[in-house]
């Protein structure tokens, strides 16, 4: 089976101290220019390992801050919308030293009610968190965790929970969840009774590439899932599951792309794709692709020009345009940003 590239939590259990208040966020219109179709514009900078983009029903950005941190951008000001999440190091060497913090993972909107992955927890631990207005993270209303899903004593349970979408009647939150490196689950939580469960299975469907990183809500009852396989190869994968059968019912890999994180629709069957390239020793330079997704099983990728410094997250935004969060030059610093790029979306 292929190895999972799981970002590597090493199950620390030193946290970062809370700086909450202490986020140096600034609204940016700095603008760097890929090609004359796709101008990129900075609309956020500041921000430390950044991960998911969204937006609040008012066409808010939001995006999740390594220092415990879901910040909405409110106008042109940065709000601290939710604080104080635990966070957690992924990696750690012999002489104590750690870096490549994490907290919340990915949130998203349900009407006015942001929900969260509490996802600076340990494997086992992590929960889905819904908030009805800004505050603290100890003031939301949680799912369950989900426990081992196998015998295996290596199976922590769910943990690094990323990568959510809501269905299209908005009864679901489906989650991309990496516990076990023997399974891999996309999870699903039922917005009114709180409950979070495995639902999708790749390993159990003999799906060897590994590593769930975005769900994208598909026509019916189908969703599709981007997997990003091992760190520092390209073997990354888009599957397209059936959620009632929860059986695959498409598959593409990504020739050329290493570590995909990010996916976002563009239209018919094409897609929006951030290429991560990741490593835990450095953050490097990512591409933002188009993936056409056809009758063959190999998806035809599209180049935009466009490359960024440790991309990770993105969503297409009210105004058509591709947001995309990216780490910056390195770890831990508040060098992170939220680009726009135009020209995506005709």
């Amino acid at each position: 089976m292929t190895s999972r590239l799981r970002l590597a939590r090493l199950h620390s259990s030193s946290k970062l101290i809370r700086r909450c208040a202490a986020a140096l966020l600034c609204a940016g219109a700095m603008v760097t220019s890929a090609s004359a179709e796709n101008k990129v514009d900075t609309v956020l900078r500041g921000l430390v390992n950044p991960s998911s983009v969204s937006f609040s029903p008012e066409g808010e950005l939001t995006v999740c801050d390594a220092r415990g941190l879901v910040v909405v951008l409110k106008g042109n000001q940065p709000v601290n919308y939710v604080t104080g999440f635990d966070t957690e190091h992924w990696k750690s060497n012999d002489e104590g030293k750690k870096w490549y913090a994490v907290g919340p993972l990915s949130a998203i909107w349900s009407d006015s009610k942001l929900i969260v992955t509490d996802a600076g927890k340990a494997d086992g631990e992590e929960t889905l968190l819904f908030f009805d207005a800004k505050g603290k993270a100890d003031s939301g209303t949680k799912t369950n965790s989900v426990p081992p899903t196998s015998d295996d004593p290596a199976d922590k349970g769910e943990g690094n929970l990323t990568g959510m979408s809501l269905s299209k009647d908005g009864s679901t939150v489906y989650v991309c969840g990496q516990g076990f490196d023997g399974k891999s689950w996309v999870l699903s939580a039922d917005v009114s009774s709180k409950e979070l469960k495995p639902l999708l299975s790749a390993d159990e469907n003999g799906i060897e590439t590994n590593s769930p990183m975005q769900t994208v809500v598909g026509e019916g009852n189908s969703l599709f899932v981007l997997y990003s396989g091992k760190g520092g190869e390209a073997d990354g994968l888009i599957v397209l599951w059936d959620v009632a059968s929860k059986k695959p019912a498409g598959q593409w890999t990504l020739p050329g792309v290493i570590n995909p994180m990010g996916l976002a629709h563009i239209e018919g069957n094409q897609f929006a794709v951030v290429e991560n390239n990741w490593s835990l020793e450095q953050t490097n330079a990512g591409r933002i692709l188009v993936a056409t997704l056809g009758d063959e099983s190999e998806a035809e990728i599209k180049e935009t020009g466009v490359s960024l410094n440790g991309p990770v997250s993105c969503a297409f935004g009210p105004d058509d345009r591709l947001y995309v969060s990216q780490m910056g030059e390195e770890f831990d610093k508040p060098v992170g940003s939220v680009v726009a790029i135009d020209g995506l979306k005709d």
